[in-house]
């Protein structure tokens, strides 16, 4: 999958003068983008719909995110490679020490702080298939630096991969949480009171929901299709679309969140629970439904993926 082709071509015009020999990856697509700011939408502070946590970079420095996939040089005596986050290194002009990444994308456009690493296995029916490798995350590059080398791997082991990287790249923005898929409101509810019935280790364990203010319980059913696959590390032919349900969000008409009850799973309500949605040719929507606590007063709600307003239904 490959989300710019601002320097593509001029990526991989530079392969072929790397020295490969001593490692098991092989570059074939290289993309950089240059950010000034990146929505950190991992949770750990802020709100997405109302009150985005946003990294900027400042007068002094840019945020670069490289994406590279490798192809990976398996045979019978190679089933797998492995590279730690603390072995793949920005070198820059006249530095002595490489930079580390500062976070990372494993599901378009979801920035989350720390670095990654990569890892491919040889598939089961080698060498009839094979796996490519990838690394997608960010840099903080002082500003006006123009060009890199990523290291990849130990140099005390000797299997090291130099990859040159020009970064003379207009700036632009992350993709917008909008991009990556449609979605409709099917059906609008109220009610008082969920009840719950699960079990745990073959024992029927029953609850319920019931608020214990003055706000009432807001069932909103939706059906969220795909525009794109936002896997970074899908394999060719492989499209895959990952949420969480607190990734969605609803506003009320005085335009305040509301607060996420949770996802219905069949059995039970959660607030943080994952969906994974793939497909070959076209993408499929998938249908759930979630709760919210609000007044439930008449007038418009929007829905929100992310940071950004993707429907809106109204309660006469």
């Amino acid at each position: 999958m490959n989300f710019s082709k601002t320097i593509l071509a001029a990526a991989l015009s530079l392969v072929p003068a790397m020295g490969m020999a001593q490692s098991l990856l092989n570059p074939n697509a290289i993309t950089v983008q240059r950010y000034d700011a990146i929505p950190n939408f991992s949770g750990d502070s802020g709100i997405f719909c109302c009150a985005t946590h946003v990294h900027r970079s400042g007068d002094e420095a840019d945020y670069f995110h490289i994406r590279m996939v490798f192809d990976v040089a398996f045979s019978d005596e190679v089933d797998r490679v492995s590279i730690n986050s603390s072995d793949i290194l920005l070198m820059l002009p006249g530095a002595e020490e490489g930079l580390r990444a500062i976070g990372h994308f494993d599901h378009m456009p979801v920035y989350e702080p720390g670095a990654t690493s990569i890892y491919a296995r040889r598939p089961r029916d080698f060498p009839a298939e094979t796996e490519q490798a990838f690394l997608d995350a960010v840099w903080v590059v002082p500003q006006g630096v123009t060009s890199a080398t990523m290291q990849i791997g130990d140099p005390e082991d000797g299997n090291v991969l130099n990859v040159p990287l020009d970064l003379d790249v207009e700036v632009t923005s992350v993709l917008r949480p909008a991009a990556t898929l449609s979605m409709a409101v099917s059906g609008v509810g109220v009610t008082d009171m969920l009840t719950l019935e699960e079990r745990f280790n073959g024992q029927d364990v029953p609850g319920t929901i019931r608020p214990t203010g003055p706000g009432r319980l807001m069932q909103v059913d939706l059906t969220l299709t795909p525009a794109m696959s936002t896997d970074t590390d899908a394999q060719a032919g492989e499209n895959q679309f990952f949420f969480y349900s607190d990734w969605i969000g609803v506003t009320g008409p005085d335009g305040l969140p509301l607060m996420p009850v949770g996802y219905e799973t069949g059995r039970s309500y959660r607030v943080h629970w994952s969906t994974s949605i793939s497909w070959e040719d076209q993408p499929r929507g998938s249908d759930f439904t979630l709760y919210f606590l609000g007044r439930a007063e008449p007038g418009v709600y929007r829905v929100y993926y992310l940071s950004d307003k993707v429907a809106e239904f109204r309660i006469e």
